[in-house]
């Protein structure tokens, strides 16, 4: 008896997000999803000169749950290989700021005018699927999947698949496409003036 009290001692003495990593893949994307919401709906960040405040609070909670290395490499697919390792660090951080700014256009922006329906969860070992439905206030409906991967304790998001199509899907067919015809170089180059504009 004594030994069980000891054990629950020690897990209740560990972090919280220590505990939460045994949670299943749609709390995952639920509490990114009502985390993202809090901060859209914080009155102390509306209006136009908070913008940027809250934007860089989103950048800042999507970062930490998406593996943006992971999905990095995998929109280069096999011309990744080929990148050093400082080629590689600049890439995922140019990749991650437009993945982010995507992300946020297509479904964070809207989040206040939504609700999202939670439609169950497929889990295949290290990887997952959780299925999400956004309905606005017609009724109109817009599937979002997340794909989820754990290579340690805790899940982390890799994907987000809107009406059937993926983010980074679509990503490596644009990147790869302009390798081809061009070079990594002019690609980069193609990313960062797609930055200055948003």
């Amino acid at each position: 008896m004594r030994r069980w009290v000891v054990i629950l001692g020690l897990v209740l003495l560990l972090p919280g997000s220590v505990r939460a990593s045994d949670g299943k893949p749609v709390d995952r994307v639920r509490d990114t999803l009502e985390s993202a919401l809090r901060i859209l709906n914080d009155p102390a960040l509306q209006g136009p000169e908070k913008k940027e405040a809250r934007r860089q609070q989103v950048r800042r909670l999507i970062a930490s749950r998406f593996n943006y290395a992971e999905m990095a490499e995998r929109s280069l697919d096999s011309h990744w290989v080929k990148l050093t390792r400082e080629q590689r660090q600049a890439f995922v951080a140019l990749f991650g700021e437009l993945f982010e700014r995507s992300y946020s256009r297509l479904v964070l922006n809207s989040l206040p005018d939504q609700q999202i329906t939670y439609a169950g969860e497929t889990v295949n070992g290290t990887r997952a699927v959780v299925k999400t439905v956004m309905v606005d206030k017609r009724g109109d409906r817009l599937p979002v999947d997340y794909q989820l991967q754990r290579p340690k304790a805790q899940w982390e998001l890799s994907d987000v698949v809107i009406d059937g199509v993926s983010i980074v899907n679509n990503y490596q067919s644009q990147f790869n496409k302009i390798i081809q015809t061009s070079s990594f170089d002019d690609l980069v180059k193609k990313m960062r003036i797609k930055r200055e504009e948003e």
